[in-house]
């Protein structure tokens, strides 16, 4: 593939976010040495005065600092004498060539859209040297396969630790099907009291998959998102995906939970199989919120409705993608399924939640003869604190 169509390939659906972000301005470059190719340039708003690289060439400050592989930021002036902020990311995939990304606005650049910009520019640079090591012998093609899972890496240390929430025990595990996904997890405290928790789980792999999961990252971050219940960050959510993606949205699920760190009120909701256990300490009983009456709803993608569940002390909650109950051995149709998660869980419920995903993973791969996986698997425990 062209590094233009990587380019156009990830950028193109970044417009919107783009746009709605303050970013007036983004072209992107693939330097070699003194070669300059200009793979893409798209200006958002025609009365934005841009500067494209081939007038800050001349600004001998911005070349310095080009010249370098760090990402920076500069205040410019651009024709009219209006000032504009502009941000540079630079990924080295050669010795003596980069690719380079400037994204202009007329405000400071977003931290989140920053990140985000970032880590395009660096998938965007990997999945373009990754398609000439492929093309070349066995050599370089073992070496694309190490950068794609160096950027594997990158994405699960995005994944929030847990470790400040003092009244729950939550602990995660991941284990990604594919070099490349849009699957995430992400936290967050709304108020002192308050930790929101999303899961993401994509099940088309990629380039694309993995941006539409940013994307999703970003939408859910935004302020006037975060502060909202679980029924009405989704809803959200669900109206902005139609104008990022194309096509159906039946391969996206998210649920997202909402926890009272005070009392243990927790508001969960979900973007298609709301896929959590719910282990009740009074019953010793495990229930499945997706076969109750209303978690059955939350999979025709349209019903913006909230669960609300009091967790008492040593009550648990646990997240799993599908691809955990469709694990199942290699030339055997027998899946692992949801009866023999709640059994390994409430087998390992007294547990700490660290001890409680290790030991279900440890049932999968057992179940499996640790064969392949075919879709990502994320188990999430969220125990009350005793």
């Amino acid at each position: 593939m062209e590094p233009r169509i990587i380019a156009e390939n990830f950028l193109i659906p970044f417009e919107k976010i783009a746009v709605n972000s303050g970013i007036r301005y983004i072209e992107i470059l693939y330097i070699e040495g003194d070669s300059v190719k200009t793979l893409y340039k798209k200006s958002n708003n025609n009365e934005f005065p841009h500067l494209s690289y081939e007038i800050l060439v001349k600004d001998s400050r911005f070349m310095e600092k080009a010249a370098g592989v760090s990402n920076f930021t500069m205040e410019l002036t651009s024709k009219y004498e209006k000032k504009i902020t502009c941000g540079t990311y630079i990924f080295p995939v050669e010795k003596h060539a980069k690719w380079l990304l400037i994204a202009q606005s007329d405000e400071k650049i977003d931290e989140r859209i920053d990140a985000q910009l970032s880590y395009i520019t660096e998938v965007m640079s990997r999945i373009c040297a990754g398609t000439c090591y492929e093309s070349s012998n066995a050599k370089s093609a073992e070496k694309y396969r190490d950068e794609i899972l160096n950027m594997r890496d990158i994405q699960a240390r995005l994944f929030p630790k847990f470790d400040d929430i003092k009244e729950m025990d939550i602990r995660s595990a991941y284990l990604p099907a594919e070099f490349m996904s849009g699957t995430f997890i992400d936290g967050f405290f709304v108020d002192k009291s308050t930790y929101t928790l999303v899961t993401c789980d994509v099940s088309d792999y990629g380039p694309a998959s993995s941006f539409v999961g940013a994307a999703i990252r970003t939408i859910l971050r935004s302020d006037n998102v975060q502060k909202t219940i679980p029924s009405a960050m989704i809803k959200k959510v669900d109206t902005r995906l139609k104008n990022i993606v194309s096509g159906n949205t039946s391969n996206i699920y998210i649920t997202i939970y909402q926890i009272n760190l005070k009392n243990g009120k927790t508001t969960i909701s979900s973007y298609g199989s709301i896929s959590t256990l719910f282990y009740t300490k009074k019953r010793n009983g495990v229930i499945d919120l997706a076969s109750t009456d209303t978690g059955k709803q939350f999979n025709n993608r349209n019903f913006f409705r909230d669960i609300t569940i009091n967790l008492e002390q040593g009550d648990a909650l646990l997240y799993y993608t599908r691809g955990l109950k469709l694990a199942k051995q290699e030339n055997s149709e027998s899946e692992y399924g949801i009866e023999r998660l709640k059994t390994a869980y409430k087998e390992n419920i007294e547990s700490e939640s660290l001890e409680i995903v290790h030991s279900i993973i440890e049932s999968v791969y057992e179940f499996t003869d640790y064969s392949q996986i075919d879709e990502d698997i994320i188990l999430i425990s969220m125990k009350r604190i005793e």
